[in-house]
């Protein structure tokens, strides 16, 4: 298991915020996808083309999926000067900014039950900082062979794509109390993880494009991405986007750690016992966010009311 990681008493500063920043970007492309979902007709996974056709004639989605772009590339800098447990704590932190753009600026509440399950992941992001403590640097991430990369994507990407078309096409007359989003936004969470799974792999193929488009990478990344991205507009259409945000990011992060060590031989740090108390933390931060609205739901935001008939 290659392991070039050099001690330190700290982190480059320069990729930790390419980190912070990429995840911000990303979760300010969210915001961007949820203030589109207001003004688009309902979507459903059932109905691919006209979904596409909703989503490419939007000008604020576009920009939002723009951004995403963008917190990809710097996700994929950022691992370039660090090891992926070292990125991990950062790009959770980046958490903060979603409650921030849900809370105070879209208006979003929480319930108690839920701000719990908010806590369980900065705890989980304090763990995962001390776990780091004492490794500087970008692991050597492993080649493995193309067939195995795509053997290890393929039901990454099969498995939440099937189980989102069963559950739309079951979703009416289910449930009598509307959903918080939680099955939507894990399904976005493998999609996006795998997605990730392939930044990791890049951002060893050094500055080559040549390098890169030899590689089965961007085209994994490319084929994941696109139906992670409209699951992703219609949990935010249906859901509020801190449960979607939450819910997918802890999915996604905790994919991304425990499947690229074993494909890259991604190293795990002295701190084991901190590093596994992170993550179960962080599943159980999934596990405990409630599937339902409550009863009394929470006044929405003023963003998202519909206009009154007159």
């Amino acid at each position: 298991m290659p392991t070039h990681l050099q001690p330190a008493g700290h982190l480059p500063m320069l990729y930790q915020a390419l980190a912070v920043l990429s995840t911000a970007i990303y979760f300010s492309g969210l915001a961007h996808f949820k203030l589109a979902a207001a003004r688009m007709p309902p979507l459903s996974g059932t109905r691919t083309w006209s979904l596409a056709a909703t989503l490419l004639t939007s000008r604020t989605w576009i920009t939002g999926a723009a951004l995403l772009g963008v917190g990809a590339a710097v996700q994929t800098a950022a691992l370039t000067g660090l090891s992926l447990v070292e990125a991990l704590p950062m790009f959770l932190a980046g958490l903060g900014v979603l409650l921030i753009l849900a809370v105070p600026v879209l208006g979003e509440r929480l319930t108690p039950r839920e701000w719990g399950c908010a806590l369980l992941l900065a705890a989980a992001t304090v763990l995962f900082v001390h776990a780091s403590t004492g490794l500087h640097g970008p692991s050597d991430p492993g080649t493995p062979a193309p067939p195995l990369v795509v053997a290890v994507a393929l039901p990454s990407l099969l498995v939440p794509c099937i189980a989102f078309m069963a559950g739309d096409r079951a979703r009416k007359g289910v449930h009598a109390r509307p959903l918080t989003g939680v099955a939507l936004a894990v399904n976005v969470g493998l999609l996006t993880g795998t997605a990730e799974l392939m930044l990791r792999g890049a951002s060893g193929q050094g500055t080559s494009p040549a390098a890169l488009l030899g590689t089965p990478y961007p085209y994994v990344f490319a084929v994941t991405a696109l139906p992670a991205m409209g699951q992703l507009q219609i949990a935010l259409q249906r859901s509020r986007l801190v449960i979607v945000g939450l819910v997918a990011t802890a999915t996604a992060k905790t994919y991304l750690l425990v499947v690229a060590t074993s494909l890259y031989g991604e190293p795990w740090p002295d701190g084991r016992g901190q590093t596994a108390s992170a993550l179960g933390l962080t599943i159980l931060a999934i596990a405990a966010v409630p599937h339902h609205e409550p009863r009394y739901r929470p006044a929405p935001a003023r963003l998202h009311r519909e206009p009154t008939v007159r």
